[in-house]
């Protein structure tokens, strides 16, 4: 029973996110263009607004969730997430983070983080190089520290308001430490994607991932998903409905393969 819960989570870290990309794509295919604009219309454009563009402006979100119960149960927990991302002519910086903690009757129960930076370098108008990195520490799965570096190139299908869709491919390092010493590297190769979609004016739908397959044992594999809905609630203030999933293929004995969080949280653009 046991094993088949985990084949069910690997199936759908890894192939529910693809179902909806290429649904997505092809729902965006029948989508009628924006109008060619009239090429005798110039547009003006102040200095300010050129050297703007030109230095580039970061946006995103911070977004805090919590949960508090006393009495029978006295249980907390405590989450922060994070995004933004930076865009210079043909350079794009990211910056994305986790923080979660829980404790029951004042004992800690969970602390967890997560971050991944990237960067990417579009050599076309959708095709670009990319390096990236990601750190996370899991203090229930007795990860010390789990980190990789690499670089690959990636395929930018659409960016627009309403829709933006990418994969990449790539290899790099990764390396695991965990409690009691035991520490395990290896070369891997790294697919990610990301497709997010407008539904309204106000709601929006995201998921965006990363797998890791070593390349020297088919059984190493980790990944990390994160599928969200989000709601405008003011100019700056959304609430979202998030679930992040990380998925250790070879988890050190007693722990779960997969980790699940389920988070409704508030925050604020910038």
């Amino acid at each position: 029973m046991t094993s088949a819960r985990h084949r069910a989570d690997t199936i759908v870290m890894l192939v529910l996110p693809l179902i909806l990309g290429s649904t997505l794509t092809a729902s965006a295919a029948v989508i009628p263009s924006t109008p060619t604009p009239d090429p005798l219309a110039i547009p003006v454009v102040s200095q300010d607004e050129v050297a703007a563009e030109d230095l580039g402006v970061w946006r995103g979100g911070l977004d805090v969730g919590l949960t508090k119960s006393e009495g029978n149960a006295n249980n907390s927990s405590y989450a922060i997430t994070g995004k933004a991302v930076r865009e210079m002519g043909t350079h794009r910086y990211t910056a994305e983070g986790l923080w979660y903690y829980a404790t029951q009757d004042d004992a800690r129960t969970q602390r967890r983080a997560l971050g991944t930076l990237k960067y990417d370098k579009f050599v076309s108008e959708k095709t670009y190089l990319y390096a990236n990195g990601l750190a996370e520490t899991n203090e229930q799965a007795m990860v010390d520290l789990r980190w990789t570096i690499g670089a690959g190139i990636g395929e930018q299908w659409r960016d627009d308001d309403q829709w933006r869709i990418s994969t990449e491919i790539g290899a790099g390092w990764f390396d695991e430490r965990y409690e009691g010493g035991v520490d395990e590297e290896f070369l891997v190769v790294r697919g990610a994607w990301e497709v997010f979609a407008a539904i309204t004016e106000t709601l929006t739908f995201g998921t965006t991932g990363e797998v890791f397959p070593s390349l020297d044992d088919k059984d190493d594999i980790y990944g990390v998903a994160t599928t969200d809905f989000s709601a405008v609630l003011s100019e700056s203030m959304v609430a979202k409905l998030q679930w992040v999933l990380t998925y250790d293929n070879t988890p050190q004995p007693g722990n779960e393969r997969a980790d699940n969080i389920y988070l409704l949280t508030v925050g604020w653009k910038f």
